[in-house]
C-alpha cells in the first residue's frame, strides 16, 4: 500500500516537472533591445563651424554645447490593433509607461556633448509591443564637478568675433515621437534603434530659429551673456532660444 502511495507521488511530481519544463521551453520571447540615441545637425567633422559654413546664422561659431536629459520614459500604444494588453500585469506598474519604475537604466542623468556627434545614451532590455513616444526631462545638472553645475543646457563661441555664453536653468518634460504620428517605435526580437535629433542648424536660422544679431553686452565686459539671469539684458532672447531648443527636437528611425 506505501509503494503505490510512493509510486503515485513520484508519478506526481514527474508529470508537474515535465509540464512545467515544456511551459519554460514553449513560452514566447517577450522582450527585445531598444537603442536611444541622440544626434543633431552638426554632428559631421568640423562641426564647430558647421553653422557659419552653411551661413545659418552669419559669423556663429559654437564651441561648447551641452544638455542635461533625465527621467525617460516611453508610453505604450494602447490603440495598436496587435496588441492587446493583456500582459501589462508581467511588464509594467500599471502606470502605461516604460520608465525608471521598472528599469532603472532609464533614469540618467545624461549629460550629451552636442559636438561629439552621435551619442549611444541606453541600450536596454525592455518588453515588446508598440510604444507612441518617448518623453525625457530637461533637468539642472546636480554635478558640483561638472561645467554643466546648476544649469540644463550651456553653450559657448563666438558671434561676429565677440565671446557669448548661452545658459539654461529650465526644467521641463518634452514629448517627442516621428513626423508621422501614426508611426510606433516597436519593439521586437531584435534591436530597435531611434535617435533624438536635435535640429540646431535651424534652432539658429534666421528663418526659423533665432537671430543672434539681437543679443547685446549690456554691461561691456566684452562678453555677450545670454540667461535668464544675465546683466547684458538678454533674459528675453534666452527664453526664445530654448524654447527654439524644445521646438526643433525629433525622432528619427535608424
Amino acid at each position: 500500500m506505501k509503494w503505490n502511495f510512493l509510486m503515485k507521488i513520484g508519478s506526481l511530481l514527474f508529470t508537474l516537472l515535465l509540464i512545467i519544463s515544456c511551459s519554460d521551453n514553449d513560452d514566447p520571447v517577450t522582450r527585445g533591445q531598444l537603442r536611444i540615441s541622440v544626434g543633431n545637425s552638426l554632428d559631421s567633422e568640423g562641426a564647430k563651424g558647421m553653422v557659419a559654413n552653411r551661413e545659418v546664422a552669419p559669423g556663429l561659431d559654437i564651441t561648447t554645447f551641452l544638455i542635461n536629459m533625465e527621467e525617460f520614459e516611453l508610453e505604450i500604444d494602447h490603440e495598436d490593433d496587435d496588441y492587446d494588453g493583456e500582459d501589462d500585469d508581467e511588464m509594467w506598474d500599471d502606470d502605461g509607461y516604460y520608465d525608471s519604475e521598472d528599469e532603472f537604466e532609464l533614469e540618467g542623468p545624461f549629460v550629451v556633448d552636442m559636438l561629439a556627434g552621435k551619442v549611444e545614451l541606453m541600450n536596454i532590455n525592455m518588453p515588446m509591443g508598440p510604444f507612441d513616444e518617448i518623453e525625457f526631462d530637461f533637468e539642472k545638472s546636480d554635478d558640483p564637478e561638472s561645467i554643466l553645475f546648476g544649469k540644463s543646457i550651456l553653450v559657448e563661441g563666438t558671434f561676429e568675433g565677440v565671446p557669448f555664453i548661452f545658459w539654461h536653468d529650465f526644467m521641463d518634460e518634452i514629448e517627442v515621437d516621428f513626423e508621422d504620428v501614426e508611426k510606433d517605435i516597436v519593439i521586437t526580437e531584435g534591436t530597435e534603434s531611434v535617435t533624438i535629433y536635435f535640429d540646431i542648424a535651424n534652432m539658429f536660422s534666421l528663418e526659423q530659429g533665432i537671430d543672434l544679431s539681437e543679443a547685446k553686452d549690456g554691461n561691456g565686459d566684452g562678453v555677450i551673456e545670454i540667461s535668464p539671469k544675465d546683466e547684458d539684458g538678454n533674459n528675453q532672447l534666452a527664453h526664445d532660444l530654448k524654447e527654439a531648443l524644445k521646438a526643433h527636437i525629433d525622432l528619427l528611425d535608424d
